[in-house]
């Protein structure tokens, strides 16, 4: 008996087919979406999927819709058209989605049986044999008589808590083909370009090893497989890797990307420590990120156990915890906004495209607001591509930014360089002059009124202790002139150089020996870098006589065709060996290597058990120089 009355509703079900509104199909068509009037669905979705036999023959209780969406509101659904042609034909049926747990699709008619259509039935089958070819979508060949009426009945089922959505489309198959290599073209072009932007980031990261990239690279690599996953092509992996390709999984890598975008956020507009702290969080970007991966994993336990009212409660936790994101991000724009940071803009500019998106696909599409609720994956493509393009230039337009930031800081540095060596060589100028205009003249005035109380005595005794006296005043007065000279050497304003150079090392003791070497034609350099470049050798003359205990010392001067070339080198043991080394390699060092930044130089030391070489190079004009190195001479 039961046989029997479920027999019966198979052959009711041809007419109610017949009572809908037929969609014709042309004689010549590539393809056609199956929408309103000729697109039905139940108005109130069954409890379970039931069998063909168990649907409502009123009329009144489908529905003409554009897309057949059930929102969250069902697990389960039933749509139906009716089809009719004037030739016999071959077409392809395609649901535009993946995301169903199951698929049942059937063709019957008033003169055809009911039957089952062969074809994926259920998620990841789509590149089942039985389907006609490998798609990413669920594909069903339709064999069509022609002058009959046929109904298409579809019944699909989705886990809990996600929504039942697709749309419908008749293909003829040659044009399928066709349409699915420029599908796959578009893909092609979509990961090759990716592929790309990650190459460069990963180059970038090899070379400067900031953790900016890495975050960079995990939000494209996140948001990339999103796009791919949400949009089928999980289908064709093996099985082994079939859990990236689960609907729970593509949510993570959603909450991945952004995570990741946060983060990559806060170091590309360089989010001052105050906006972190004012977060409470040392890494807040982490909590809302591990927040969703706990629901999403949750998540998978509700839809295990088929517990809906859970799976619904989850969705709206993790709506708050991006909304979490939300806040971390803007918090970062207007860190970087009260900077008046350029990057602000461009930034919100980049990502505004796809943030629409999921805008509109949360907002609208997920509530089941509209009839039209399919997410285009080609917007979602060029959105993406857009936004990685804009960030890429960006990227260079951020590195031209920091560049000219670094440059004017170094004009900076060079300037605080050049006036601190100026008021240093001020200071010793007007130190040197006091020096020897009043201490000297006052030593004098001392040792012309010990000559004459030494004339005008007649006792012994003070004569002698006055002519005792006369070799340490005339020690103070020469020991003040050298400090003098050292501080402000007079040959620069008549010899230059070269000179005043032979006069440093001519006047050092006899122990270590030292030897003068000089060669080319010498050329007056700027006076200002001739004083640098002889205070550096002084220092350096100073430390050998000081502190490196060498028998022999030689200072050499070069005249290059496009530089000049000076080095002090010794048979001591070395700076770093002697035991009071704080002049060296502090203050002096320190002085030292800031005069040769200010020349431009290059201040380059060797230090071993055989003795100490230090080098400086100061380029210059080749026009300046001769090129002839004949006049080598040398003194010690």
């Amino acid at each position: 008996m039961t046989s029997g009355w479920y027999l019966g509703w198979l052959l009711l079900l041809p007419v109610v087919g017949q009572a809908q509104a037929v969609l014709p199909l042309p004689a010549d068509f590539e393809v056609i979406i199956v929408e309103k009037p000729f697109l039905l669905q139940l108005r109130q979705p069954p409890a379970s999927l039931g069998a063909p036999g168990s649907l409502p023959l009123n009329r009144s209780a489908w529905q003409a819709v554009e897309r057949i969406n059930y929102g969250r509101g069902s697990a389960t659904g039933w749509a139906q058209f009716s089809v009719r042609t004037h030739q016999p034909r071959t077409l392809w049926l395609e649901l535009t989605t993946h995301f169903m747990d199951s698929v049942g699709v059937w063709l019957g008619g008033k003169n055809m049986p009911l039957r089952r259509v062969p074809g994926p039935s259920a998620y990841r089958q789509q590149a089942t044999p039985l389907a006609p070819v490998n798609h990413h979508y669920f594909l069903y060949a339709l064999e069509l008589p022609a002058n009959q009426t046929l109904t298409v009945w579809i019944q699909s089922r989705v886990i809990p808590g996600d929504a039942l959505k697709y749309g419908v489309r008749l293909w003829v198959p040659r044009h399928f083909l066709t349409a699915q290599q420029r599908d796959l073209g578009g893909w092609s072009l979509f990961g090759g370009v990716v592929l790309a932007i990650l190459g460069g980031v990963g180059i970038a990261f090899l070379f400067y090893r900031r953790t900016l990239y890495l975050h960079y690279a995990l939000y494209i690599l996140c948001l990339s497989a999103y796009a791919f996953f949400n949009d089928g092509w999980g289908a064709f992996l093996p099985d082994s890797l079939a859990w990236f390709d689960r609907i729970t999984t593509i949510a993570h890598w959603l909450n991945l990307g952004f995570g990741a975008f946060v983060l990559f956020s806060g170091q590309f507009l360089s989010v001052s420590a105050r906006a972190r702290k004012s977060l409470v969080f040392r890494w807040p970007e982490g909590v809302p990120m591990a927040l969703v991966c706990g629901l999403i994993f949750w998540m998978e336990t509700a839809l295990a156990t088929g517990n809906e009212t859970l799976a619904q409660t989850i969705y709206g936790l993790g709506a708050v915890c991006f909304g979490g994101y939300m806040f971390i991000w803007y918090t970062y724009l207007n860190d970087a906004y009260r900077h008046k940071s350029g990057l602000v803009w461009l930034l919100v500019g980049a990502v505004s495209t796809v943030m629409i998106f999921f805008a509109i696909n949360a907002l609208l599409f997920n509530t089941g607001l509209v009839q039209n609720p399919l997410p285009d994956m080609l917007a979602l493509r060029l959105a993406l591509l857009l936004e990685f393009t804009i960030l890429s230039i960006g990227w260079l337009y951020r590195r031209k930014l920091t560049q000219n930031a670094r440059q004017r800081l170094e004009i900076q540095n060079r300037q605080l360089q050049a006036d601190v060596i100026m008021a240093q060589e001020a200071e010793r100028q007007r130190i040197a002059a006091d020096l020897h205009d009043d201490l000297g003249g006052t030593l004098a005035t001392l040792r012309r009124r010990f000559s004459d109380i030494q004339l005008q005595t007649t006792d012994a005794n003070t004569r002698f202790a006055f002519a005792q006296t006369e070799p340490l005043l005339q020690t103070c007065i020469d020991d003040l002139r050298r400090i003098a000279h050292n501080l402000m050497p007079p040959e620069f304003a008549r010899l230059g150089l070269r000179s005043a150079l032979e006069r440093l090392v001519r006047s050092q003791a006899a122990e270590p020996h030292f030897s003068f070497v000089t060669c080319g034609n010498p050329v007056p350099l700027d006076t200002a870098i001739e004083l640098n470049a002889y205070r550096i050798m002084a220092e350096l003359v100073h430390n050998v006589a000081k502190h490196a205990r060498a028998k022999r010392a030689v200072v050499q001067l070069l005249y290059m065709p496009n530089h000049v070339f000076m080095s002090v080198e010794d048979d001591g043991v070395g700076f770093f060996s002697a035991p009071h080394t704080n002049n060296f390699d502090g203050i002096g060092l320190k002085t030292n290597t800031l005069r040769a930044n200010y020349m431009g130089a290059t201040l380059w030391r060797d230090m071993g058990a055989a003795g100490t070489l230090v080098t400086l190079t100061i380029p210059c004009p080749a026009s300046q120089h001769g090129t002839s190195f004949g006049n080598a001479n040398s003194s010690g």
